[in-house]
């Protein structure tokens, strides 16, 4: 799957499950950042099919093309459990499990940029907006849903901007 499919899927778990900061980090260590692999796999695909496949979309997106490291074998569950192990939820174990099912899902079932894939997307995001509009509504933040984008609007302005203090 797509890394913003992963992202958007492991948001709304995270909002879904209700988790705090310290186990929504780990959630998404797990549930998407775990495809950095494939960055590592760059030189060695650079090296086996030429500089000029770095920039060949079809073939990057050629399932034979992907460079997967031991976390997205099942073997890697001999290395996911014991993390899991301090979690008191076992979010590790629950979001890598998430992300090696949807990438079976893609490799198996659905092909690459499908529109099921697309499907899932939405819907994942928009599960996720109504969880966290759905806070807002009883924390009496907001009433309406634009002043609810408005707001979360304003704040990730506040994470992307400067601190003036």
């Amino acid at each position: 799957m797509l890394s913003i499919t992963h992202l958007v899927v492991s948001l709304f778990l995270i909002q879904l499950m209700n988790l705090d900061r310290n186990d929504a980090f780990v959630a998404l260590v797990f549930g998407v950042f775990i495809d950095v692999d494939h960055l590592f796999g760059l030189k060695e695909y650079a090296e086996t099919r030429g500089f000029s496949a770095l920039f060949d979309v079809d073939s990057l997106m050629n399932p034979g093309g992907q460079w997967k490291s031991l976390f997205h074998s099942p073997i890697a569950v001999g290395m996911v459990v014991p993390m899991s192990v301090g979690s008191r939820l076992a979010v590790p174990l629950l979001f890598w499990g998430a992300h090696l099912a949807m990438d079976f899902a893609e490799d198996s079932l659905l092909g690459l940029m499908s529109a099921p894939e697309a499907v899932l997307a939405v819907i994942a995001a928009c599960g996720f907006v109504s969880l966290r509009y759905a806070k807002h509504l009883e924390q009496g933040h907001v009433s309406t849903l634009i002043e609810y984008f408005r707001t979360e609007f304003l704040g990730l302005r506040g994470v992307f901007r400067p601190s003036l203090a």
